[in-house]
């Protein structure tokens, strides 16, 4: 114990990982000198809040009032906290907090701790968000009457392969109780003030949700009432069952929905990362006090601990600094989350690979990956261009728009809706295949048996197809329902439960479409020898900045990244990046996969085309 924050055995130029007790105002490290851990995983309570609230003068104060936030803590941790809190704290006494265990005066402790942050989170027993001027009480009673209908009903097989969540199935199996106007105001209230909250935006709320075992709301004054953020998103999906026009509600359950689903896959499957583009992407809707902490809060969810922090650094530079970085690593999975520009027809050559913090692609679902993995194939990055060695895999022969071969896939089902099999002998058979490539966190937790049989019954789908045909005559299903519905609040074709759930899940399917139909467009490409007659074709999701004639390759090293680029034209060799490649199956994983160290495949030796090999250099700018 120490009165003071104690330094590092192993530096005397930063702090050690060190938890406070908020009753004795006492430090405690984590690591004696040995580098053992003292208190084992889980034994601290992770803080989080907003700065700004916590300030007796916002304008003047540079940090926190910690008598106030001491004040609160003694009904989160320790003694004096709720019993009812007690089993999700641990009954922990020690805390980590900002503002106590990083020390605020040195930049070199601030330095050290940024990259760091993803061992405070995921070594908490959890994480507890301070709100000091709202009051969620109506929304726990709420919660306390709600009931789901499949609680200890869903088989032993799915329960094993499959956990039930009611925030992933969006709250379609919880019943709420007849609640007056007055008492569904005053939750419709508390959702709103937690849904428009600063704490939402704030830079580091990615890690503190992803990382931690947990992520507990607290409020107050005196003893303090608490609520799980699963159990919140959980009623604001019922009720904007029920407040269709609402639309902030569905966003802020979509919210919610989608960090939960990363969660089980990221902070459960600890051998498991996210792909580096999707946590950049998550971040476009952040603010941070100091620019660019934006992309610097993003080094613990990217085990990046080589990175050089520089509170100067716009965000851009900050951007640049986190790639140049992930490049050196061997990683290169984070040009999903960069939006080619489109180029001039007379000089497609000549367009940079731009890396600008404010026009990042929007969010779809990537692999995840191995994090033992590292690509060890030459690639270079420097202020002016990027060099990655790949294999040309094979050559665009048309393109359309995403929106329309949708419209076109959509008329056609409803044609032959009569009909088995495909419904065209065309491509447009693999639309259900494109909808649930680009909207997997959406619909991949609808396929439980329960919840699927409960929307093939609302779509009237028949028991007799076969079970592929089934999951692609839902996803069109939903999707069409979407088209036509604008929101939940719309009139179903009957009164049944089924119809309101599939009324639901639809709306949140085409939320979720919407903004990238726009984004995308259908790719086809050609591999193999033309000359022998041995061509294959595929149909994968492009950017609209493919153009035919345009080459795809296999980054090599990691042949799974698919990327389009033009031919190397300009005077300086520089090739156009027209985006990465989204496949709709084969090699991209879209959930944990098992290790391929004991198969045959990994040590057999995988033969090369060394004359399709080249180094791809980029122009870029930022």
């Amino acid at each position: 114990m120490s009165d003071l924050l104690p330094t590092s055995f192993f530096s005397s130029g930063h702090s050690t990982f060190a938890v406070i007790d908020p009753t004795t105002g006492k430090f405690h490290r984590r690591l004696d000198r040995h580098g053992f851990l003292t208190s084992g995983l889980g034994r601290h309570v992770a803080i989080s809040y907003v700065w700004s609230e916590w300030k007796r003068d916002p304008a003047l104060d540079r940090l926190p009032d910690w008598e106030a936030v001491r004040s609160r803590l003694s009904s989160v941790v320790g003694s004096t906290a709720p019993k009812n809190l007690r089993p999700e704290t641990g009954s922990s006494s020690r805390c980590w907090i900002d503002c106590k265990c990083i020390d605020q005066s040195s930049d070199t402790d601030k330095a050290y701790w940024i990259p760091r942050m993803d061992e405070v989170y995921s070594e908490a027993r959890c994480t507890v968000l301070l709100l000091r001027y709202a009051d969620l009480s109506p929304l726990q009673e709420l919660a306390g009457k709600a009931s789901c209908q499949y609680k200890g009903r869903l088989n032993s097989v799915d329960e094993l392969l499959a956990p039930h969540n009611c925030l992933l199935n969006q709250g379609s199996c919880t019943e709420l109780p007849n609640l007056g106007t007055a008492e569904e105001q005053a939750s419709l209230d508390c959702l709103k003030g937690l849904a428009i909250g600063q704490w939402r935006r704030r830079a580091w709320i990615l890690q503190e949700i992803l990382l931690s075992e947990n992520y507990l709301l607290s409020w107050g004054p005196g003893e303090s009432g608490w609520m799980r953020l699963e159990d919140v998103g959980v009623i604001a999906d019922s009720l904007f069952r029920r407040h269709g026009t609402e639309t902030w509600l569905g966003e802020f359950a979509n919210w919610c929905r989608r960090l939960w689903y990363l969660r089980q896959n990221y902070g459960e499957a600890q051998t498991y990362e996210l792909c580096d583009g999707n946590v950049l992407q998550l971040s476009t809707q952040l603010e941070a006090t100091v620019p660019a902490d934006k992309f610097y809060a993003l080094c613990g969810i990217l085990r990046l601990k080589g990175v050089r922090y520089d509170a100067k650094h716009t965000a851009n530079e900050a951007l640049q600094n986190v790639v140049g970085e992930l490049v050196r690593n061997g990683r290169l999975s984070w040009l999903y989350a960069i939006r080619p520009v489109m180029a001039q027809p007379t000089t497609p050559g000549s367009v940079p690979l731009r890396i600008l913090s404010d026009s990042l692609s929007p969010f779809v679902l990537l692999r995840l990956k191995s994090r033992l993995t590292a690509n060890k194939q030459k690639m270079e990055m420097t202020d002016s261009q990027m060099t990655v060695t790949a294999t040309r895999v094979g050559t665009v022969s048309s393109t359309n728009s995403l929106r329309e071969y949708l419209n076109q896939a959509t008329a056609l089902t409803a044609q032959q809706a009569s009909t088995d099999g495909p419904p065209s002998s065309d491509d447009l058979f693999m639309a259900p295949a494109v909808i649930r490539r680009l909207a997997i966190d959406v619909i991949g937790p609808l396929l439980a048996t329960k919840m699927f049989e409960i929307l093939c019954e609302g779509l009237g789908i028949p028991n007799d197809q076969g079970s592929r045909q089934r999951v692609a005559s839902m996803v069109m299903g939903l999707y069409s329902h979407g088209v036509q519905a604008t929101s939940p609040g719309a009139s179903p074709s009957g009164s049944e439960k089924s119809q309101q759930v599939t009324l639901a899940a639809s709306w949140s399917l085409q939320r979720q479409l919407a903004p990238l139909l726009d984004e995308f467009q259908i790719v086809r490409y050609s591999s193999g020898n033309q000359q022998e007659q041995n061509l294959n074709r595929h149909i994968v999701l492009g950017s609209p900045a493919v153009t035919v004639g345009s080459i795809v390759y296999a980054v090599k090293g990691d042949e799974d990244l698919l990327f389009a680029a033009s031919e190397p034209i300009d005077s300086g060799g520089s090739a156009a990046f027209q985006g990465m490649i989204l496949q709709l199956q084969a090699g991209e994983a879209l959930g944990p996969v098992g290790s391929s160290l004991f198969t045959s495949q990994f040590w057999r030796k995988k033969k090369q085309n060394e004359d399709q090999t080249t180094q791809v250099e980029f122009r870029t700018t930022v």
